[in-house]
C-alpha cells in the first residue's frame, strides 16, 4: 500500500527543513572560521609590523651610537692635537713679555665646519672643510676634514660625490677614519641601489678592519643583503 501523498509531502518538508537547518549551521561555522582566520591574520600582521618597528628603532639607536662614538673619538683627537700644539708652543723660546701665539686658522676652520655640519648647512661646511684642506693639507685634522666633506655630500643626497670624498680618506697613511669611511662607502652604494658593490664594501671592512666597532654593522649589512 502506497503512503498517502500528504505524508510524503510532510516528510519532504521535514527533510528540506532539516537540510536547511544543517546548511545554516554549516554556514555559521564557516563564517565563524573565516572570522577567526581574519583575526589571526590581523594579529599576525600587527605582530610583524611591531617587530619591524622595533628593528627600525634598534637600527636607529645603533646608528646614533655609532655616530656618537665617532664624534667622541674625533673630539678627543682634536683635543690631543690642540694639546700637542700647546706643548710645542711652550717648549719654543719666547721673547720676554711676548703674547702667546694665537691658535692656527685650521682649528677655527675645523670647528666652524663641524658647527655648519651639525646645523645641516652642508654646502657651507663643505666650503669650510675645503678651505682647511687648501690651507693645511698636511695637518693632523686634514683627514677628518676630508671625511666630513663626504658626510656633507651624503647628507645632501649626493652619493657619487660622497663616494669620491670617502675614497680620498685612504690617501692619509695615519688616518683614524678609514673604517668610518669604509662603512659610509657601503651605505653610499646601498643608497645608489648597487647591492653588489655594497656587499663588497662591507666585506672589505670586515677583511681589513676586523676589530673595528663597525664590524658587527657590516655583518648585519651582509645578512640583510642576502634576503
Amino acid at each position: 500500500m502506497k503512503p498517502p501523498l500528504k505524508l510524503i509531502s510532510l516528510l519532504l518538508v521535514a527533510g528540506l527543513a532539516a537540510c536547511a537547518g544543517h546548511n545554516q549551521q554549516l554556514a555559521a561555522q564557516v563564517e565563524q572560521s573565516q572570522g577567526e582566520v581574519r583575526d589571526d591574520l590581523e594579529a599576525l600582521k600587527q605582530a610583524v609590523e611591531a617587530s619591524y618597528d622595533r628593528e627600525k628603532a634598534m637600527a636607529e639607536r645603533l646608528r646614533q651610537a655609532e655616530e656618537g662614538g665617532a664624534q667622541l673619538r674625533e673630539d678627543l683627537h682634536l683635543m690631543q692635537s690642540q694639546l700637542d700644539l700647546l706643548r710645542r708652543q711652550l717648549a719654543a723660546p719666547q721673547p720676554a713679555g711676548a703674547e702667546p701665539p694665537a691658535p692656527p686658522e685650521v682649528f677655527s676652520l675645523y670647528r666652524a665646519g663641524r658647527e655648519s655640519y651639525e646645523t645641516r648647512h652642508y654646502d657651507r661646511a663643505i666650503a669650510q672643510f675645503t678651505q682647511l684642506l687648501e690651507a693645511a693639507p698636511e695637518d693632523d685634522l686634514a683627514d677628518n676634514a676630508q671625511y666630513w666633506i663626504g658626510e656633507c655630500y651624503y647628507g645632501l643626497g649626493k652619493y657619487r660625490q660622497a663616494l669620491t670624498a670617502f675614497a680620498k680618506i685612504f690617501v692619509y697613511a695615519k688616518t683614524e677614519k678609514a673604517a668610518d669611511a669604509q662603512l659610509k662607502i657601503a651605505r653610499c652604494h646601498l643608497a645608489l641601489e648597487e647591492p653588489d658593490k655594497a656587499r663588497a664594501a662591507y666585506q672589505k671592512l670586515l677583511d681589513e678592519y676586523p676589530d673595528s666597532q663597525y664590524a658587527p654593522t657590516a655583518r648585519r649589512g651582509l645578512q640583510d643583503l642576502e634576503h
